[in-house]
Parts: structure tokens; C-alpha cells; sequence
């Protein structure tokens, strides 16, 4: 055993219930006395008026009112006062003082004073017993000292050991629940944090890239005016695009979980970014990619389509090179001729992109590349399940 807290700690202040057990012992002796049940041993080497066995009832009652608080120090002063007092012949109420104070060294006994109490009362039978047939030369004698003594003192000890070790285990179980609880709520929350941080690139994947493609189209309205309805249709477009990936991603948030989301299609991240107005050399081999599970869909999706509107916010009338191969892997290649990247800091699309194809086990390069930018990634296509 190692010194450690209480099961239940026990307050060094007395409590009103230990003083009601105290004075509740001293009046069961005050009672005891005239009926005669004093001076229990009655071969004593003194003896003394009846009325003055209440004086060391006194004691070890008040040591009993703060038997919980400080055991230790009541079995200690209790032992003294106990075996004094039975060189007078004793009284019962004392005995049954004497058992619930060494009762209490059990039950809330801490530290190593504590620990070797068993071993001290089991040195004491024993050394009851051996001096009773020393000095009776009595072997039944000698065994019923010693079962007496075992009586009073090993079955009291050994019941408010079995009490705090029971304590203990009802402690523990509570600290273990408690720690479950805590270890629970630490992941609901690790749970929530994916899903905010899964969100919020979700929405970024989805709205920056026509957000940006509005600006450019704005601007370019703006600048020239005879291809303003051009670019206003390129405005139109996108925002009806846009408007849709947002109508999806609020709907699989509603309480009833509404539709899923359409699975994504990498030719339509293409597709879109042409009807805005980037010109594109696109291949893709095989020539038909077949199904793709649906987490390989969808970020090769948006891969391709932030690499894309990437090519027509920092390189405007440029063209864009897109290459997607499938051979074990899905490796998908945007190259375009201006040789200055997204943002010097790498910006936060490039970070969704490197952490949402990390995440499915496959790898993410980005930067310059023969006088001009490239962003590369290979998906592995066993990510997840196919679905038609």
C-alpha cells in the first residue's frame, strides 16, 4: 500500500454526528454503571469505585468524536488509556469504545504508521496467547486469551480494513468514470473540430473559386465595356454555380439530413471554369476514367477546380494544361504559363488541397515548373468504395 488520499477524506473537523455518537457511548456507560457492568476483569490487581470507570469512558469518547479525523492519534491514546484502565477491571462501556476506535484505524487509517497496524495486532494475539500459557501453563487458556484479544481487536481492524478498501474501489470506479466522461467529451469535441475545419474547406473549395471568377468577370466588364455582356453572363453562370454547390452543402446540414450531395465530377470542374472563359487543353487517359469512389471523386474535383480558378485569377487570358491519368493511382497535373503561384505565403487554397489529398493517403506538389506554374497530385484510388 502507498500513502495515498482517502476514499472518502475525513474532515479533521468533528462532526455533529461524531459527537452524537460520542455522547451517545458516554450515556450507555453512565447506564452501565449502576446496573454493575464495570470492572469486567475481575482479577485485577486494583480496583476502584464504580463511578470513577466513567472518567476514562470520558477519554475515550471524546477520542471517538474524532476518531475520522485523526484515527491514528485516537487509537494510539485510546491504547493507553484502554489498558490502564483494565489494570482496574474495566468496563464494558469502555471496551465498546476501544472497539469502534480501532474499528475506525482501519476504516480511515493512511500512510505507513497505517500499513503495519495489521502487523502489530497480530503480534499482539500472538503475544497474549504465549504469555497466558507462560503464565497458566494452560494451552486452552493461552487460546482462549488469544481468540478474545483477536476478537476485540482482529475482527474490528480487519472490518474497517475490508469497509476502506471498498471505499476505495467505489473511488477508483468513480475517478474511471470521470475519466471516461473526459476522454468522451475531448473527442465529441476533436469530432466537432473536423467537422467545422471539413466544413469551412468545403465551403472555401466551393465559393472562392466562382467568388474569384465573379471578380474577374466584374472587371473585366468593368474595364471593357464592349464585352460586358459577356462577362456578365460569365457572372451569371457562376453564381448559378455557386448557388447550387451551397444549396447542397446546406442541405446534408439539416436536421432531417436532407439529399446527399451529387457525386462530383471532375469534367464538370472543367467544364465550368470553360464556360467562364478559360481556354483549356484537357486529357484525360485512359480516355473514359471510369467510377471513381466517391472520396477520390470528389477531391480530384476540387483539385482540379481551385488549380483552375487559380489560372484565372493570377494568370488572366493565360491557358490551362490539365492532364489526368489513371493507372493505379489517380494522378491529376494543372499546368499553366505564368510562372507567379497563388500567393508567396501559399494561401489557403493550396493548403485545402494538400491536406484534403494527403488525407486520402496520396501526395500534393505545387510551385513552379518550366517558366510556369504546375500543381500536381496522386490520389490512390483504393480511398474508398466505388460507387456507379
Amino acid at each position: 500500500m502507498t500513502d495515498v488520499a482517502p476514499a472518502e477524506p475525513a474532515s479533521a473537523d468533528v462532526t455533529s454526528r461524531d459527537l452524537r455518537g460520542a455522547f451517545g457511548m458516554f450515556a450507555l456507560g453512565v447506564a452501565l454503571v449502576p446496573i454493575g457492568l464495570v470492572e469486567t476483569w475481575t482479577d485485577t490487581p486494583w480496583t476502584l469505585e464504580r463511578w470513577w470507570h466513567l472518567a476514562p469512558l470520558a477519554v475515550l469518547c471524546a477520542l471517538m468524536a474524532v476518531r475520522r479525523g485523526r484515527p491514528l492519534t485516537a487509537i494510539g491514546v485510546g491504547v493507553l488509556v484502554f489498558v490502564a484502565e483494565g489494570f482496574f477491571g474495566g468496563s464494558l462501556a469502555s471496551l465498546l469504545v476501544f472497539i469502534e476506535l480501532v474499528h475506525a484505524a482501519g476504516r480511515y487509517g493512511r500512510g505507513r504508521i497505517a500499513d503495519h497496524l495489521a502487523h502489530v495486532i497480530v503480534a499482539v494475539i500472538a503475544a497474549v496467547g504465549v504469555l497466558t500459557l507462560v503464565a497458566t501453563r494452560d494451552l486452552r487458556v493461552a487460546i482462549m486469551a488469544a481468540l478474545t484479544v483477536f476478537a476485540v481487536l482482529g475482527t474490528s481492524y480487519w472490518w474497517g480494513e475490508s469497509a476502506k478498501q471498498q471505499a476505495d474501489l467505489v473511488e477508483a470506479e468513480r475517478a474511471r468514470a470521470e475519466d471516461l466522461a473526459r476522454m468522451a467529451a475531448l473527442r465529441e469535441e476533436q469530432a466537432r473540430r473536423g467537422e467545422r475545419e471539413a466544413m469551412a474547406g468545403e465551403i472555401h473549395d466551393a465559393l472562392s473559386g466562382n467568388l474569384a471568377a465573379i471578380t474577374i468577370h466584374a472587371e473585366a466588364g468593368l474595364a471593357n465595356p464592349e464585352v460586358a455582356p459577356q462577362a456578365l453572363q460569365g457572372v451569371r453562370t457562376t453564381s448559378k454555380q455557386a448557388m447550387g454547390e451551397l444549396r447542397s452543402m446546406l442541405a446534408v446540414l439539416r436536421p432531417d439530413g436532407g439529399p446527399a450531395m451529387p457525386p462530383s465530377n471532375l469534367e464538370d470542374a472543367v467544364d465550368a471554369a470553360r464556360g467562364r472563359g478559360l481556354e483549356i487543353d484537357a486529357r484525360y487517359e485512359p480516355a473514359l476514367l471510369g467510377d471513381l469512389p466517391p472520396q477520390v471523386a470528389h477531391a480530384a474535383y476540387r483539385v482540379a477546380q481551385e488549380s483552375l480558378t487559380n489560372v484565372e485569377r493570377h494568370c488572366p487570358g493565360g491557358q490551362a494544361e490539365l492532364v489526368v491519368t489513371r493507372d493505379g493511382d489517380l494522378a491529376i497535373t494543372v499546368d499553366s504559363p505564368c510562372g507567379v503561384g497563388p500567393r508567396s505565403d501559399g494561401g489557403y487554397g493550396l493548403t485545402s488541397m494538400s491536406e484534403r489529398v494527403t488525407s486520402l493517403g496520396g501526395v500534393f506538389e505545387a510551385g513552379p515548373h518550366d517558366g510556369g506554374w504546375r500543381v500536381h497530385a496522386v490520389i490512390p484510388l483504393d480511398s474508398g468504395e466505388v460507387v456507379a
